[in-house]
């Protein structure tokens, strides 16, 4: 992401994913507090220039976003198909715009556009209130691994939620190989 673009999206929105309030209501009288709530966004991903979706996300780390996105729905086979990236604010929130292979493109053209977000909680992008949980097919069993050491991975992953450990209210993903290593993406 350029600067420029980076300095106009912290006009947009804070850019950390994390609101600061400073009033809370109780018995319906407001108390000074300070407390962090995250926050979330309209974000569309638009690929070589045509808007595909728009979905609630966090502003914080948007080309992860968009990668992870683009690999789980099937719109590309590897991060080599992205030829480039840039998050870009927009009238009313902010655009992921993808240039990807001509190959991968023509495929998204030609498939029909399944717009449910299956990598989130199934809500954001459906066409209507009867496509909500639809069963999704199941990923073919390919590995395993100790689950002592998913244990300890579960515990750590908080470490590498900065959101998460400011509002309490995030949440994550993480990919543990069978060896034990993590990887991370708060």
């Amino acid at each position: 992401m350029k600067k420029t673009q980076q300095k106009e999206i912290e006009n947009v929105t804070n850019i950390t994913g994390v609101r600061q309030i400073e009033l809370w209501r109780r018995d319906d009288l407001q108390h000074p507090r300070l407390d962090e709530v995250a926050e979330e966004v309209p974000v569309a991903l638009v690929y070589n220039g045509i808007s595909h979706v728009v979905m609630m996300a966090s502003p914080k780390d948007l080309e992860y976003f968009a990668l992870g996105f683009s690999l789980s729905e099937g719109i590309i086979e590897s991060p080599r198909d992205i030829f480039g990236m840039d998050v870009v604010p927009s009238c009313n929130g902010l655009e992921v715009q993808i240039e990807l292979s001509s190959r991968r493109f023509m495929g998204l053209k030609e498939r029909r556009r399944a717009l449910a977000g299956r990598t989130g909680c199934g809500v954001c992008g459906v066409e209507q209130l009867n496509d909500i949980g639809k069963p999704v097919q199941p990923l073919p069993f390919t590995q395993t691994f100790d689950l002592n050491k998913l244990d300890d991975a579960l515990r750590h992953l908080n470490d590498f939620q900065p959101v998460g450990q400011l509002t309490g209210c995030t949440h994550a993903a993480a990919w543990m190989l069978p060896s034990g290593e993590t990887g991370r993406r708060a």
